[in-house]
């Protein structure tokens, strides 16, 4: 289906991600789902979250790349400086860092590895800087983040958002990433 394809960017994804049968009740929040992702997809996804909530359905599966009840790997902590020289590592090694193995949906300690990263894999960059908390948009909450960095010149062309022309900054964990040597 046409929805099933669609994704959101990092800004967009924490609000969809947070959507559930509390959710109902604000009436504004709702209706930037519906807004973002169409009315079925945000009643479906509601709907969805309440089921999980009352214990009438269980959450999706992790992939068998994690072993199960052993969650993502332990951090890596590379301790990344601005302007260091690192290498993105292989999309076999950064899936297996995932809970869920597919390219666009798995995440690492609650971060998306978005659908236009593979494109950066194996290729060298400097570290723009680092990240210790992120705003969230949809929210206005702050999230603190560990072990994560924004590379220079890897922005998102928007190509998988909607045509979004944003150019935000991915977000890269030091997991998912090796430093080189110059």
């Amino acid at each position: 289906m046409e929805s099933e394809k669609r994704t959101s960017c990092h800004g967009q994804y924490e609000c969809l991600a947070q959507s559930g049968a509390a959710d109902i009740t604000n009436l504004t929040k709702f209706c930037y789902h519906v807004k973002r992702v169409g009315p079925r997809e945000a009643v479906r996804r509601t709907v969805s979250k309440a089921l999980r909530l009352a214990g009438l359905k269980t959450a999706r599966k992790k992939s068998a790349r994690v072993a199960a009840g052993t969650g993502t790997p332990a951090e890596e902590v590379l301790n990344l400086q601005p302007g260091e020289l690192v290498e993105v590592k292989s999309l076999e090694e950064i899936l297996d860092t995932l809970d869920v193995g597919r390219v666009g949906v798995g995440r690492n300690k609650g971060l998306l590895f978005m659908l236009p990263m593979p494109n950066f894999c194996g290729k060298r960059y400097r570290v723009y800087k680092r990240l210790n908390r992120i705003l969230l948009e949809a929210t206005g909450e702050l999230k603190k983040v560990k072990n994560t960095v924004l590379l220079e010149g890897v922005v998102c062309d928007g190509k998988d958002f909607y045509a979004c022309d944003r150019s935000c900054y991915h977000f890269w964990r030091e997991i998912w990433l090796k430093r080189v040597a110059e």
